[in-house]
This record gives structure tokens, sequence and C-alpha cells, in this order.
């Protein structure tokens, strides 16, 4: 599922953080809310995040959210508090004048704490975005990008569910 860019200024004013929170659920009811609601939502590029699913300690900021795609590859409970996404960005970025990104895949390790209900405390991303270099071809050279492969054809290298 893609995502679409939201209009407003500010995603997060739009979300009823008082909303009540989802604890107690355990590490893996908590990666499959979360791989349902990214891939409804995908709050990593959209910023519509599911409040129910966060802890009120969470913080997140992204002022450049531009037009970029967020679509989800895998969700898996890793560890006792850890749920992993992969999923795949690209899109346009609004720095400076704006420019195409070209796809690749980002790693998201979202923390969650038993003393705070099992909610999300914290997010971390790892990704290796193309370089400069990379970067310049991909937008100057824009007739020969290869096509963005279909989602599904991305292999999820996380561990499967028991």
């Amino acid at each position: 599922m893609r995502s679409t860019p939201l209009l407003a200024c500010d995603a997060l004013a739009a979300i009823n953080w008082a909303a009540p929170k989802a604890t107690g659920l355990s590490i893996e009811e908590m990666a499959r809310r979360v791989d349902a609601g990214l891939r409804r939502e995908c709050w990593f590029v959209t910023g519509r995040s599911l409040p129910e699913l966060f802890s009120s300690a969470f913080t997140f900021s992204d002022p450049q959210q531009g037009s970029a795609v967020g679509e989800i590859v895998c969700t898996a409970a890793t560890a006792p508090d850890t749920i992993t996404v992969i999923w795949r960005n690209f899109g346009t970025v609004n720095l400076g004048p704006g420019f195409d990104l070209a796809p690749y895949l980002v790693t998201t390790t979202l923390k969650t704490s038993a003393s705070d209900g099992g909610l999300i405390v914290r997010q971390e991303d790892a990704f290796e975005a193309p370089d400069k270099v990379e970067l310049l071809k991909y937008n100057l050279f824009k007739a020969r990008r290869p096509a963005v492969p279909d989602i599904g054809a991305v292999a999820c290298p996380l561990p499967r569910a028991a």
C-alpha cells in the first residue's frame, strides 16, 4: 500500500493523543497492530500514527515529509521489547528546490516498555541512502531510471513467526 502525503502543516496536530492506550498487548500482537497501521497510514512518511500504540513519552519529528512514499516490506517482533519494520522509501523530498529519492530500504526499530504498558517509547531508523553522485545521476537522467519493482517482490530479511 502506498501512502499519500499529508496536506496539513502539522500531521501530529491532527492526532488524538488522548485516545485510550492499548496497553498489555503481547509483543506479537503489538507487531501485528503496527504492521496493519503502517500498511494503512505509513506514519513513517505521513506522520499519521496510531496514538493507542504509543507512550505519552514518545516523541517524533520530521519537518521534511515532502511527498515521499513508504511501502511496508515486513514487520516482526524480534525481541521481547522490540518490533522491527523493513520498509521502502522513495519519492520527492522538500529540501531546497526538491529532489527525487531513488528507492532504498529502511530498517525501523520500535522499542516498547513493559513499565509503560508495552507501548512504543522509541523509534530508531537505519538505512543506506544513495550517495550524492547516485542521487545526482538519478535526478539528471530520469529517462534512464529503472522501474521500481513491486513491493511484493522485495524479500523480507526478518525471521518468520513460529
